[in-house]
């Protein structure tokens, strides 16, 4: 009774820390509290939800005190007594610090990145070189992320990344994330989120992590919204805006764009096949020009009931209904070193489609408690890809001898069907102060049918033919079930987070031929995903994280399907169904240091992988002609490890400079396999590389901003060979008139054409040199916001119920 008594006249503060613009929690805020004699009586910082809270205080008058870097600092004061031992800050919000430069105000900027212990937030729409742009403009300039000229993602340096759409995968694969991610327009992402060492909460799909992308959805009191519009020097051009509104009992919003694009590109590549000598016999030439052209319709809109003080119900969409073409030449040339048989052939090929995208989520969200510490989600989405497309080739070949010229003409249909489901629940429950526990299900279940077919032109009944042998339907299907817990404590200055997933899934491939043959394949599979983390919070401004979780990558639809596809005169791809999955063992060590104009993060870690695929090269023979066959195989173990340090740095008052340096080291074995008869070989290959991206920011007077983006890849290995150093550099400027009623943006992507990717390869039968290039791209914007733009974040029904000077504590807003 007499413990009991003591802990009953001890008190305690508890609350949640928001971005005051984006209504977005803000997390390892520093928290001090300090009684009337301003002595230092507790203290700490905010959790990954924002929350934090600090007990054993005594009946008294205290005062909480919040600061963060980039932030204005925040003071509260409260009491506690014996009729109140509990002082309770729903939502407590931070402003940006604003800037003043010789008696001219300035509009304090945004900061463009938040370092935190598990990821790295990116405020986007200060990003200037994107202007115009799509998702993948985004991507190209964040830090440790890379997209190739045919859009593929890598972070750093590892393509087995995850691209989520606010917090789900929505549909997005290898096969159709390229196309999905440059017909998304970037004004309508808020942030981009990189998550590279995962819980067991998250999927463990992505050896590399996650890269979550969050659309808007602003909360602003009553109605507000924007509309903008810009070109670009190659013709492309947009045209888009949102709409928002939020009250007490419902929220709407609605956003549409659309986006016509038209790029100018290229590819060279050179190839020479060995004789049993090793010496140079069969060559082939290849240069081309690309030509594409797309246009496309993206719309999302959603509603939130606010049905209790407790229960949200929600309902949101998302579309897009686009169409793209290309007029692509490709001149190649073959022959034989020795014996000087040459000839060339010009590939012409047309090609046109359609591709749509239907994504639909309902999701309910019940707080068990008014502070939301103990709550339940669940949520139920459906994704529908389809894309409906053509190609016609037509081959002139010429010879340089007595030969007659000869030509053909093939059509190659292809449509892709692609569905899913996934439905969630998970369960949060803040049971004391120092221990959460967070629990739930996740399962997803797609299903892909894709045909595609061949006609060749008949030259003598002047009509097409099918062509049995490129006749190929694909069927594919993966269930996938998976149960996650989690448990948060908190003991002193040490946080410990554990979290174990386990994961059953099920594949079912399926390859036809032209006549009905199937090649079927099953197999199912179970594994846990395990994941630790350690975090020691140094001082105040200074904490040190250990990490470690299990990952794994799953090979994707066109991977296991056996068919050759040969769009491709110089390579023929086919897929692989007995691919398993690769893991790996992800160890990291983070530290994180913040002064009041400066923020550092350093965090290296050590990747050690299993049963690597890999995409491998060999020599073969087509059409009685020699060629390049390539498809993908568990080929080995690799290691993986590397450093990251990125600095963010105030300057002058008007300079923000973020500063990334990325160097990792990576280590293939070698391997001796056999391919269709084929022996495919690898030697043990190890690489040390690094990137360098560095961002400056400047704000000067008169509402202009200024911006440069400048980046460096070393030499870094591949399968079977290298690819070569590139930089770039992107420049970016805004001018905002009438109190940012109205924006313009110019930015000029890729200065001085230099974003091209090379790459060098070779076996014991070949050598292969390849580039790829996109020309540069100068875009104009102009944005027009109109509403209530300048009202205070709206803060909800359940607001803060403190300080009495505070008119944002009772959920009023201010004009």
């Amino acid at each position: 009774m007499i413990s009991a008594m003591g802990m009953s006249a001890q008190g305690m503060v508890r609350g949640l820390v928001a971005d005051k613009q984006t209504d977005e929690v803000l997390q390892f805020v520093n928290v001090r509290v300090t009684d009337a004699n301003g002595k230092l009586v507790g203290g700490g910082m905010t959790d990954e939800k924002g929350h934090f809270g600090v007990s054993g205080l005594k009946d008294g008058e205290y005062s909480l005190q919040l600061s963060f870097v980039g932030y204005k600092p925040v003071n509260r004061t409260f009491q506690i007594t014996p009729q109140k031992r509990t002082a309770h800050f729903n939502r407590v919000f931070m402003a940006v610090d604003a800037q003043t430069l010789k008696e001219v105000q300035i509009t304090g900027q945004r900061s463009q990145m938040k370092l935190e212990v598990d990821r790295k937030t990116f405020t986007v729409d200060e990003v200037l070189a994107a202007a115009g742009g799509s998702v993948t403009d985004l991507l190209e300039n964040i830090p440790s992320v890379e997209v190739t000229t045919d859009g593929q993602i890598s972070l750093r340096g590892n393509s087995s990344v995850e691209v989520w759409i606010n917090g789900k995968a929505s549909g997005l694969t290898s096969d159709n994330r390229a196309e999905i991610l440059q017909q998304i327009p970037a004004e309508s992402i808020e942030r981009i989120e990189v998550i590279d060492n995962p819980s067991a909460k998250f999927s463990p799909e992505g050896t590399a992590g996650i890269i979550n992308i969050i659309l808007k959805r602003d909360r602003r009191a009553g109605y507000y919204g924007s509309v903008q519009t810009g070109v670009n020097q190659q013709g492309g051009w947009n045209l888009g805006g949102n709409i928002n509104y939020s009250s007490k009992w419902f929220d709407a919003f609605a956003n549409v764009g659309y986006r016509r694009r038209k790029g100018d590109g290229g590819s060279k590549s050179e190839q020479y096949y060995k004789d049993a000598n090793g010496n140079r016999s069969d060559y082939q030439m290849i240069d081309g020009e690309d030509n594409n052209r797309g246009g496309g319709l993206f719309m999302r809109g959603g509603l939130t009931f606010h049905m209790t003080e407790n229960d949200d119900l929600s309902l949101t969409g998302m579309m897009m209904r686009g169409n793209h073409s290309n007029d692509n030449k490709t001149t190649y040339r073959y022959g034989n070193v020795v014996t000087g048989d040459d000839r060339q052939m010009l590939r012409t090929t047309t090609g046109d489609g359609d591709h749509h995208m239907y994504n639909g989520e309902l999701s309910f969200t019940h707080k068990f408690n008014e502070q939301g510490t103990h709550k339940l989600d669940a949520s139920l989405s459906f994704n529908k890809w389809t894309s409906d497309g053509s190609n016609t080739y037509r081959n002139d070949t010429t010879y340089f001898d007595d030969r007659v010229p000869t030509y053909s003409l093939q059509y190659r249909p292809m449509n892709i069907n692609n569905q899913a489901w996934e439905a969630k629940v998970d369960y949060e429950n803040q049971l004391t102060e120092a221990l959460k526990l967070e629990a739930g299900y996740n399962g997803r279940f797609s299903h892909e049918n894709t045909p595609q077919e061949s006609q060749m032109w008949n030259q003598k009944t002047q009509q097409y033919e099918d062509e049995p042998y490129f006749y190929n339907r694909f069927i594919y299907d993966m269930d996938v079930h998976a149960l996650y817990a989690t448990g948060n404590l908190k003991v002193g200055r040490m946080g410990i987070m554990a979290g174990l997933r386990g994961e059953y899934w099920r594949v079912d491939t399926k390859s036809r031929d032209y006549d009905g043959a199937e090649e079927p394949f099953k197999k199912d599979y179970f594994q846990l995903f395990p994941s630790l983390f350690l975090n020691y919070e140094l001082t105040k401004t200074s904490q040190l994280q250990l990490n470690y979780t299990r990952r794994l990558r799953r090979p994707w639809g066109g991977q296991l399907n056996s068919f050759k596809n040969t769009r491709d005169a110089s390579m023929i791809e086919f897929g692989n169904p007995e691919l398993t999955p690769e893991y790996t063992n992800s160890f990291s060590v983070n530290y994180l240091k913040t002064w009041a104009a400066h923020t550092l993060s350093l965090g290296t870690y050590y990747r050690p992988t299993t049963d690597v695929m890999q995409r491998v090269r060999y020599q073969g023979v087509y059409n009685d002609q020699p060629v390049m066959f390539m498809t993908n195989l568990n080929v080995a173990k690799s290691q993986s490890a590397g450093a990251e340090l990125i600095l963010k740095d105030k300057l002058f008052r008007i300079l923000d400079l973020t500063t990334t340096l990325n160097a990792y080291y990576y280590k293939l074995d070698g391997f001796s396999t056999l391919v269709e008869g084929q022996t495919v070989t690898g030697a043990s290959d190890e690489n040390f590389a690094w990137d360098a991206r560095v961002l400056a920011s400047v704000i000067l007077p008169y509402s202009i901003s200024l911006q440069a983006t400048g980046n460096y890849r070393s030499r870094s290995v591949i399968t079977q060979g290298y690819r070569k150093a590139n930089g770039s550099l992107d420049l970016g400027v805004r001018k905002t008139f009438l109190d940012k009623t109205f924006v313009v943006a110019l930015n000029w992507r890729d200065v001085f054409n230099t974003r091209q990717f090379e790459n060098y390869t070779e076996g014991p039968t070949f050598w292969r040199h390849q580039k790829n290039w996109r020309d540069p791209r100068i875009n104009l914007q102009l944005t027009w916001n109109f509403g209530n733009m300048n009202q205070k974040k709206r803060q909800g029904r359940d607001e803060m119920q403190g300080g009495e000077d505070d008119t944002e504590s009772f959920g009023g807003y201010e004009q």
